[in-house]
């Protein structure tokens, strides 16, 4: 007969019941530090210079969020290194939801692809809050470059080999050049701008003959002093609804998706899920106000909701993504 099995069953039943307490313990406290969230400000950092349209929009944003959280929202500009100083400020922060960041495929995804020892892991080393904002990216070109849309533009470029020179304002213009080169066989020329808007200037003067961009040099664009050719976003946006997509101009679209980029709210890792959740539903709310959908369509930039789960995987495949495409692409990556 063995005495010693009660025994044991007991102590298992003493562990298992131990195990259950510990865990209503710790949801319990999770619960009550969520419902105790937010006692004090909470900071918003955009990564990107002020006065910008992404700017524009975080202000927008946090003053819905502060509204319905009864915390005030502050937007702190972090510039700098393409958004990667800001990235790294929030990366570092404590993980309390007290400070988020405005990031995105340029600042989280192509500036770690691009170095050989990458500053962060976009899908390891922050939490993603909500959904992201895709943003329009535009074909332009000079008024005297005699074409009138992409097929023209391509078939321009093969019959004067070296003879177009084109502006690299940012990650997502050169990465996007850079395919349309490779894939297209093209022989043009590109010339590094430290911003779009030198990038313009120069193509407003002539010095360079086209361009990919975000809606910053449109007004141009409306006045007539540049041409668009195509759009990169899957169907014709309101902003220009006569220029059409890469599919509408007999091409493929691009392999990273959207090719003119996005942004989303993120936070550090490891933070408490039920803060992820209160904050996830709030900047989702702020989103999907009329008048933030209405400044977005104005900006040629569009929102798409995401639940968690779906965020962090989207993040990692874009990572991944981004990080083959570049090194198929040739493009030389920096210290």
């Amino acid at each position: 007969m063995n005495t010693l099995a009660p025994q044991k069953k007991s102590l298992t039943s003493v562990k298992n019941l131990w195990r259950l307490v510990v865990c209503c313990l710790m949801g319990g406290a999770s619960a009550a530090y969520s419902q105790g969230f937010p006692v004090k400000p909470i900071t918003l950092v955009v990564p990107y210079q002020a006065g910008g349209s992404s700017d524009a929009i975080a202000r927008t944003m946090v003053r819905l969020v502060g509204k319905d959280l009864g915390q005030q929202v502050i937007v702190e500009n972090k510039p700098g290194a393409e958004g990667m100083i800001g990235s790294l400020d929030v990366m570092k922060s404590a993980p309390d939801g007290y400070r988020v960041l405005f990031g995105g495929a340029g600042s989280m995804i192509v500036v770690p692809a691009l170095r050989r020892a990458p500053p962060f892991d976009p899908g390891a080393q922050f939490t993603p809050i909500s959904g992201v904002i895709d943003f329009s990216f535009f074909l332009y070109a000079h008024p005297d470059l005699p074409v009138k849309n992409l097929k023209e533009f391509v078939d321009y470029a093969r019959a004067h080999p070296g003879k177009i020179n084109y502006a690299t304002g940012n990650n997502q213009g050169l990465l996007t050049f850079a395919y349309l080169k490779k894939s297209l066989n093209l022989d043009v020329v590109q010339v590094a701008y430290k911003g779009e808007t030198a990038a313009t200037a120069d193509l407003l003067s002539g010095r360079v003959q086209a361009m990919f961009a975000t809606t910053a040099p449109l007004i141009h664009a409306k006045e007539g002093r540049l041409k668009v050719l195509v759009t990169t976003l899957p169907q014709r946006t309101p902003l220009l609804p006569e220029v059409a997509t890469m599919t509408e101009s007999g091409f493929a679209e691009f392999p990273f998706s959207p090719a003119g980029g996005w942004l989303g709210i993120f936070g550090p890792a490891e933070m408490n899920p039920e803060v992820v959740k209160v904050l996830h539903r709030s900047f989702d709310k702020a989103l999907t106000d009329p008048d933030v959908q209405k400044q977005l369509a104005q900006a040629g930039l569009s929102y798409r909701a995401m639940g968690l789960d779906q965020m962090g995987v989207f993040v990692k495949s874009q990572r991944d993504q981004f990080h083959h495409l570049i090194r198929d692409l040739g493009i030389p990556l920096l210290d």
